[in-house]
């Protein structure tokens, strides 16, 4: 069985930033030189960027990332489905599952990545874990690292690392990817909203 809970840590890179964060980093280090010594560079700039700025100024950074006329969206089923119908679905679908799992979403919603993140580790169905990471998480990544527009941000490069790490975990699956096209939608879309029921 895939240990999944250095996703949690992992969860708080991604979240709206606190003081909480410094604690984290040693977690992130080692998570990193185990799973993928390759992208220390990416999360060295991402440290740096968390020691060396006032909580405001991080608070200021995220927000021009991820909210305010914003390089990337953080809400997965957007990243997915956009405004289609199928994001309502998705929507209902995750919101179930973390309840399912007693997972805390906050103020955010179900598929907000941080709460995706924290969810995994509290899944009991693996094959379902599995599926979300795979077929799902991976390929939605995949598009957030291609909306910035330029290397500078150290957000993409965390997506990039979160990524990696992703990939480590699951390097394949008989699961298929999400595909963006219109007619995979619908396939990805239902073989997800079974997941995790029965």
């Amino acid at each position: 069985m895939t240990n999944l809970n250095h996703y949690t840590a992992l969860a708080q890179i991604f979240s709206y930033p606190s003081s909480d964060r410094r604690n984290a980093i040693q977690d992130w280090q080692k998570i990193v030189a185990h799973r993928v010594p390759e992208m220390a560079p990416k999360l060295e700039a991402f440290v740096e960027h968390v020691e060396n700025k006032t909580i405001a100024s991080q608070q200021e950074y995220y927000i021009a990332t991820f909210d305010v006329q914003a390089m990337c969206y953080l809400d997965i089923g957007y990243v997915l489905y956009g405004e289609d119908y199928n994001r309502g679905v998705f929507l209902v679908n995750m919101k179930q599952e973390q309840k399912n799992a007693d997972n805390d979403c906050g103020h955010e919603l179900p598929d907000h990545l941080p709460n995706m993140l924290t969810l995994l580790p509290k899944l009991k169905d693996e094959v379902f874990a599995e599926e979300l990471v795979y077929s799902v998480m991976i390929p939605a990544l995949e598009k957030m690292i291609d909306s910035f527009r330029s290397d500078d941000n150290v957000y993409k490069g965390m997506l990039q690392t979160l990524l990696k790490i992703m990939e480590h975990d699951y390097p394949e699956s008989e699961f298929e990817r999400f595909n963006f096209s219109t007619q995979q939608k619908a396939k990805s879309f239902e073989c997800l909203a079974k997941c995790g029921k029965g």
